[in-house]
């Protein structure tokens, strides 16, 4: 049977079989071969058995996996005695048949003599275990200093500090992905002398960026890839590095590039070497966490601090809503608002004026804050006009002062209505708005059309009005269409034709229970489907 016999950084050595078509291997603890080093994705390589051979994979990982010395890009066929390079790990492909019985699967074998052997000598050389160490200690000091929260700005400041105690470099630069879609942004930089970056070059960016790889340059001008590149030849680079800020969401198997850091020096002896470029890797990983981390925090504190100024605004506007229909003699009057959003811009409201009820309804074009914000300019217009002569004559000053506060496409469908109690005559204008719903005392129905169009568009619109009559027993219904474009998930609509029929055969309810009936009926109708526009009611029934 085939197998893998791994040797990590420490010189320890194990094998492991391969018992199964597919075997992964990576950083993830879920990963059939488990190596647990900061140089491998989580989900880095694979080995694959097709017809009687072994195949291997690279998984799209960060810094590769080496077959022989050379980068594996596809699927390459694995040979026996073949050596796969993954970070400090050294794994040999064998396909020795051996005669003693295998462990079950999963079985890890060690050497007894090695494991009974006390070593008396480091299994590393001294110049790879003091290079350790220095790495060991960067992080050790980024992460006691990046433990505490700070503001994004105060954060990339430390990173950079971070940066330039750990590698010689005269300038340093963060950059972050943002936008729609994402762009590398410079969010922060620094030079021992001379002024910050003010900006990349782009060759670098896209490198570390698209290809998702650390890039060390240890010398500009022995670089074939960037010695003719002008853009880096006139700052007087030498050398510079520059490594993939590289996050992992908790939950989450994919890793993600959200920017990039980059050092560079302007002096020949100041060259970077690969002892740098890891260093600089491994800060990049930590101050990435930490920043995507940061970033999160900042815009959920954003949004609370927003869903904080919204419930004001509802507030707000709720307390410029009627809290009740004034009493009227002989009269049940009732109204409601329900926004489909924090804030909405549908507008009713009720005013008494010498034993005259003006009541009205108006609803917004567009939803959320702006259409809040109009909704306001409204009230103020009508609550200054709506007791100006005749109904046609003060909605039509109402629709000039709202033709002069509102922007260009905005309008506002509107109903207005005045109802003398003792005879039941209703005056009305209807500017655009869904025809109200008159339900006589006999079942029969009448619509209130008359009027002209909406509000907001002409500052010269000229209104029509007419007259209807509430006799006991009547009701009249006005609604925004909210109401009757309520849909269920089988995106059906109420419509005018069920609300109708709906308040036919509840007018014998008073004005309180036949509100309460429509708003319950809407509720069952829409089988919990999330509400796409406002919904506000006014019911007026003579008893």
């Amino acid at each position: 049977m085939a197998e893998l016999k791994i040797q990590t950084a420490d010189g320890s050595r194990e094998r492991f079989p391969l018992s199964k078509p597919r075997i992964t291997i990576g950083r993830a603890r879920s990963s059939d071969v488990f190596l647990p080093d900061q140089w491998l994705s989580r989900h880095h390589a694979a080995i694959e058995q097709k017809l009687g051979n072994y195949y291997l994979l690279d998984l799209g990982s960060k810094n590769g996996t080496l077959l022989n010395g050379e980068r594996v890009t596809g699927d390459r066929r694995l040979r026996d005695g073949d050596v796969i390079t993954l970070g400090e790990h050294v794994l040999a492909f064998s396909l020795e048949d051996e005669i003693e019985e295998r462990p079950p699967e999963g079985t890890r074998v060690f050497s007894a003599k090695e494991l009974s052997d006390i070593k008396t000598k480091p299994s590393i050389d001294p110049e790879e275990l003091a290079r350790q160490n220095r790495i060991l200690g960067v992080l050790s000091e980024a992460a006691k200093q990046l433990i505490v929260h700070r503001p994004l700005g105060e954060l990339f400041e430390k990173v950079l500090d971070l940066l330039f105690e750990a590698v010689p470099a005269e300038r340093g630069a963060i950059m972050l992905l943002q936008g729609e879609p994402p762009e590398p942004t410079i969010k922060a930089s620094r030079s021992r002398q001379g002024g910050p970056i003010v900006t990349l070059s782009r060759s670098i960016v896209r490198r570390v960026l698209e290809k998702k790889e650390a890039l060390l340059i240890s010398s500009v001008m022995d670089d074939a890839s960037f010695s003719t590149q002008d853009s880096i030849l006139a700052t007087g680079i030498r050398s510079a590095m520059s490594s993939p800020l590289w996050y992992t969401a908790t939950g989450s198997e994919e890793d993600a590039v959200i920017g990039l850091v980059y050092v560079d020096s302007l002096m020949a002896s100041h060259s970077f070497n690969e002892e740098d470029v890891r260093i600089l890797t491994a800060l990049a990983n930590v101050a990435a966490a930490k920043i995507e981390n940061s970033r999160l925090l900042e815009e959920s504190m954003e949004k609370r601090l927003l869903e904080e100024e919204m419930q004001v605004a509802a507030q707000i506007q709720r307390e410029l809503l009627p809290d009740s229909a004034p009493p009227v003699p002989g009269y049940g009057v009732v109204g409601s608002n329900r926004p489909c959003r924090t804030v909405g811009g549908d507008y009713y409201d009720f005013g008494l004026d010498h034993g005259r009820l003006n009541f009205a309804l108006g609803d917004v074009s567009g939803k959320g804050t702006g259409a809040a914000l109009l909704m306001t300019v409204l009230r103020a217009s009508v609550r200054g006009h709506w007791a100006d002569g005749e109904p046609a004559e003060a909605v039509t000053r109402i629709n000039r002062t709202v033709c002069q506060n509102v922007t260009p496409g905005k309008y506002i469908t509107f109903f207005m209505g005045r109802l003398e109690p003792d005879s039941g005559r209703l005056s009305y204008v209807n500017a655009g708005h869904n025809p109200p719903i008159v339900v006589r005392a006999d079942g029969t129905l009448d619509s209130l059309t008359t009027g002209g169009v909406v509000l907001g568009l002409f500052e010269e619109g000229a209104y029509e009005q007419a007259t209807t009559r509430l006799d006991h027993g009547d009701v009249l219904v006005v609604f925004s269409d909210g109401v009757t474009e309520t849909w269920n998930h089988d995106d059906e609509e109420f419509g005018d034709a069920r609300l109708a029929e709906l308040v036919r055969q509840g007018r014998n309810l008073d004005a309180p229970a036949l509100e309460a009936e429509i708003l319950r009926e809407l509720d069952r109708f829409s089988q919990g489907t999330k509400a796409t526009d406002d919904r506000t009611l006014i019911v007026i029934k003579r008893n």
